[in-house]
């Protein structure tokens, strides 16, 4: 598992872990570094599993896992309490893996090169059941080979159980284009498992 980032202060978990998100934030920005690592400590693996989406290898999952967090730190003091802090965090993180597929797609590095054994060296589903894990796999190879948007789409929606509308709202796609994006989305997958061996 990925280390979560170092931060001054001290992090204790006693009461002050159930305390909601939203009065921890509202103590971080007042500056109690207690405070933002109890937020790190408690939404790190779920911040790490919407990021394996996103990623080929451990590494760039923990870069893009730091990079959360140092959106977090940079963002954290002009966020307001519109909405849940959970949901603005997984906005947050969900752009970062947007952000990195649109950079391997114009890097060319997009392309699964390696084979489903080396690809399973290099990192883990976090799904407790190999065949799940196999799947997984299998379907993160092919979303690979999708635009960035599509990938983003069809992960959140089919793996991570996120409806259309919620896609949408954190996108900011108004319905009508988000019908469009998702239909377009799964013509383009449906038409690369048609021609997956």
């Amino acid at each position: 598992m990925i280390p979560p980032p170092r931060v001054s202060g001290t992090y204790e978990p006693s009461s002050q872990t159930s305390e909601a998100d939203e009065l921890l934030v509202e103590r971080a920005q007042r500056g109690d570094l207690a405070a933002f690592s109890i937020l790190l400590h408690r939404h790190k693996e779920e911040v790490s599993r919407l990021l394996w989406r996103f990623t080929l290898n451990a590494a760039d999952l923990e870069d893009l896992v730091q990079e959360v967090f140092l959106r977090l730190v940079r963002y954290l003091p002009a966020w307001k309490a519109h909405k849940p802090f959970l949901h603005w965090l997984r906005r947050v993180t969900v752009n970062v893996g947007r952000d990195y597929c649109r950079r391997q797609q114009t890097q060319g590095r997009w392309v699964v090169q390696d084979s489903p054994a080396a690809l399973l060296q290099t990192i883990q589903d976090p799904g407790p059941c190999p065949a799940s894990q196999t799947a997984a796999r299998e379907l993160k190879q092919l979303l690979c080979l999708l635009p960035s948007d599509d990938r983003v789409l069809l992960s959140l929606h089919y793996l991570e159980g996120w409806s259309f509308g919620e896609i949408a709202e954190t996108y900011g796609w108004p319905s009508p284009l988000m019908k469009v994006k998702a239909y377009r989305a799964k013509k383009r997958l449906r038409k690369l498992l048609e021609n997956t061996p």
